[in-house]
Parts: structure tokens; sequence; C-alpha cells
């Protein structure tokens, strides 16, 4: 079994890659673009149509339409086209620099008496990475919300250039932290699915492990912070200590607390004995239902639900037409979930069950994350009851050349990786983090709110600077 995903590659120009961005059924998934050897650019237009990913590969010999008018969701993507490729997008509508920040950089402005503009970061409070955000208010009500981030960008995509395919696990852990099983596996499948590699059962096996237990702990550290933003500091401190007691087991079974080190392409490059097997379940089933009884109390208090109820609220029709993905797309009725509609590695032998609500505010999103939880702790132990026995990772070749595309519902939905590899090292590796296409709906959930409930909105999402920086 190969590493994920049925995805279609085609050649084409800018207007196929158009037509196919209208079709029924089709979500945009990324846009980026690449150098050949010759010194070509071209860009790659990735589209899910009825569930099967679709790549259309566009040369670059000029100016090219946006896709913006058939896709809200391509503005983002196209504005870093411009920025680091150099490439002229015709009709869109905000070419202003993404990435490459400028000396000086001109805020969208909402006019009228008695509207004021109130700057926040890029310097925060807490120990978080930099992030502006310029809000237009009328007294405390948010009329207009306008994000800039990439004050932190890393190049990571040009640091994997010229690396050996086998190395660059450890640079897809380092896109961001607290999703970096999530990066790793990614980037481990596109390796296999470039060389048609099959990962062993107890190997695949193992990965689902972990990528849910990475989605637990997000998902629980989540909630309980939501709790601090709105002072209900028992459940915050009672969440932190289900995950300190998760990651301790952890690291007694599998020698790692945050699973670095432990994904790469073929498999994954450490073993578990029944005993730790049995152990680790122990662990996941008590911490589910520790958090499932705090998660209890949370909801059934008067406070807390009042400011989570209403506030922030994400509209369907903008997460669809943005591209939310993940929990917080969820959150917003929008059914998207790689392992239910492209499922890679051991996902392919069971059945997910994909939560999902139509309010779309703050409290939806947090009752996402414990749904999902509760899913997650399911899904641990059916793996650990059967895992299969037998070996946990497949020789890679390190001299061969091919492309691969893989995606993963990591904690904060789909993420995906495509590389190009020429005699074993690595020649173009593009990241879409989930975040980079959920940031742009954070200002419409704002708008209407007041000031003092940003944070608690803000937090709703949890998105990675990060992995969006990267």
């Amino acid at each position: 079994m190969t590493a994920n995903l049925t995805t279609r590659s085609v050649e084409g120009s800018a207007e196929s890659a158009l037509r196919l961005l209208q079709g029924s059924n089709t979500r945009l998934v990324s846009i980026f673009g690449s150098v050949d050897e010759s010194g070509a650019r071209r860009v790659h237009y990735l589209a899910d149509v009825n569930r099967e990913y679709r790549i259309v590969s566009v040369p670059v010999t000029g100016a090219l339409p946006s896709a913006t008018r058939v896709s809200p969701a391509a503005a983002w993507y196209e504005r870093e086209l411009h920025d680091r490729f150099g490439i002229e997008i015709e009709g869109h509508p905000d070419l202003r620099p993404l990435v490459a920040h400028p000396a000086e950089y001109t805020f969208l402005q909402t006019q009228g008496v008695g509207v004021c503009e109130l700057p926040v970061g890029p310097v925060h409070a807490g120990i978080i990475e930099p992030g502006h955000f310029r809000f237009s208010v009328m007294g405390d009500s948010v009329l207009h919300l306008e994000l800039r981030l990439f004050y932190t960008h890393k190049g990571t995509e040009k640091l994997f250039e010229g690396a050996p395919v086998m190395n660059g696990t450890a640079l897809a852990e380092s896109v961001s932290g607290d999703n970096c099983f999530a990066h790793a596996v990614a980037y481990s499948q596109s390796v296999e699915n470039a060389f048609g590699i099959s990962v062993p059962p107890r190997g695949r096996a193992i990965r689902l492990i972990g990528l849910e237990f990475e989605r637990m702990m997000a998902h629980i550290a989540d909630v309980g912070a939501l709790c601090g933003d709105v002072g209900c500091v028992v459940p915050a401190a009672y969440t932190a200590r289900i995950k300190e007691s998760l990651l301790q087991a952890s690291a007694s079974c599998f020698g790692t607390r945050f699973w670095r080190g432990i994904a790469t392409p073929g498999g994954v490059k450490r073993d578990l004995s029944a005993e730790n097997a049995r152990q680790f379940g122990m662990a996941i089933a008590q911490a589910a239902a520790d958090f499932a009884g705090m998660a209890h109390i949370v909801l059934d208090t008067p406070s807390v639900m009042n400011r989570f109820e209403g506030t922030g609220v994400l509209d369907n029709k903008i997460a669809c037409d943005l591209g939310a993905v993940g929990p917080v797309a969820r959150a917003s009725g929008v059914r998207g979930d790689v392992r239910h509609d492209h499922p890679y590695g051991h996902y392919r032998k069971i059945t997910v069950e994909t939560p999902h609500f139509q309010q779309g505010d703050v409290l939806a999103r947090a009752r996402m994350r414990i749904e999902e939880t509760r899913v997650s702790a399911r899904l641990i132990q059916e793996t650990l009851h059967d895992l299969a026995a037998g070996i946990i990772r497949t020789p890679v070749p390190t001299d061969a050349s091919a492309e691969g595309f893989s995606a993963v519902e990591s904690p904060r939905g789909e993420l995906l990786y495509w590389i190009r590899v020429r005699d074993g090292r690595i020649a173009r590796c593009h990241i879409k983090s989930p975040s980079f296409q959920s940031w742009p709906c954070l200002p419409y959930a704002v708008a209407g709110n007041i000031s003092a409930d940003f944070p608690l909105v803000n937090k709703s999402f949890n998105l990675s600077y990060s992995g969006c920086d990267r």
C-alpha cells in the first residue's frame, strides 16, 4: 500500500486551471510556484475535485489571470506568488506585499465620524510569535480587522533545497512545533508517494497513534486556553495537568514527549512493546475520561457559555469561499476531513467519525475540539488493540528522481507537502499549512464583536504564526 492519495497531475494553461476551479464540487487547495532545472518558472494549481486531488501545472510566459474571481481563497496564494517568484497577476483585487515586508505599508482604512484605529502587535504580551492586527473600531465595536503576518518568515521551503531526501523530516518538524509529527508524516508520505513505497502495516498503525495523540494534546490545551481567557481558571489548570500526563506517558512508552524523530520516509523509527502499548492505552483512556468530565462542567457553566455562545461567528459561506479547513471549518458546517475524504495510511482500514456544527461561534469551535478528542481517543485505543506484528519501516531509494504529494489531517486541518526530488536530493518543497488557509477568515469572525473579545475569538481559531510564515 503506497503512501496516500490518488493525485492527477497534468500540464495545462492558466485558462484550463481556472476552468478546473470553476467546476462544481471543486475546492481550491493551494497555488504555488516552482523553477525547473532550466530556470523556467511554473505555477501549480492544486484542487480537490469530488474527493480527488488534481494538479494543473502551468508554464509562466507572462502575466497570469487572477483566480480570485472564481475562488476568493486564491488571494493570499497569488500575493505570495507575486512576492516570491515575481509573477504578475492580472485582475487581482489587492497585490500588496504579503511575505516581503516593504519599508512602507498602507493599511486599508475605514473612514467615518467616530472611527479610530487600534493597532495590536506585532510584539505581544504572551510568548507567541509576532503578528500585527489593525482594528478599525467605533467605541468598543470592531468594524474591520486587517492582518499582517510573515514577520518571522524563515524561508523553510528554501532550506529544503539540496538536502538529502532522508534529512527532510527534521526540517518538516521545525515548521510548526505543536504539530511537528503531522508535518513529519506529511513530508514522509510525499516521499513515499513519489517513489511508490509501501509502509509496513505496523508502521502505518504507529503513525496513526502519533497523529491522533498529537490531536488530543492540541485540542485539550486549546479548550483549557479558552477557559483561561474567560477567567475560568480551574478547567484551564486541569487541562494542563491532563496534557502533561499524556506527555509523560508518551515519554515513558515511546521515548519522546512530542514525537520528534519518530516519523521517517518508509515508516517510523521507534516501535513499542506489548507492555508499553498496554500502559499507553491506559493513559489515553484516563486522560479522555478526565477531559470529558471537565468538558461537561465547562459547558454547564453559565459564565463560560455567556462568553462563548454567539461570539466570533464565522459564516458558512465565508468559510467555504475562503477555503477554511480543520476544526474552524467544521464548526461552521463545512464537512471536510482528509482522514475521511482522502484516507491515507492506516486510515484506509478504519472509519473516522467527523463531528461538525453549524453555529460557527467560539462555542462551536470549543465543542468541535471536545468531540474530536473523544474520537481520537477511540481511534488510538482501537489501533493499539489490533496493532499488527512485523517490521515498522521500508527502505527508501537515496539516489532516485521523482515528484510526490501528500496531505494529512493535522490538528488544525489539511496539511500538505509537494516535493520534487532529483538524484536523491530535494529540488523543491512546497508546504501548505492549514493556518495559511484559515487566517484570512479571522477578520470576518471578529467584525461586529467588541474589541475585548478578540483574544477569545483568536484563541478559538488557534492558528499557527510559524506554520503560516514557514
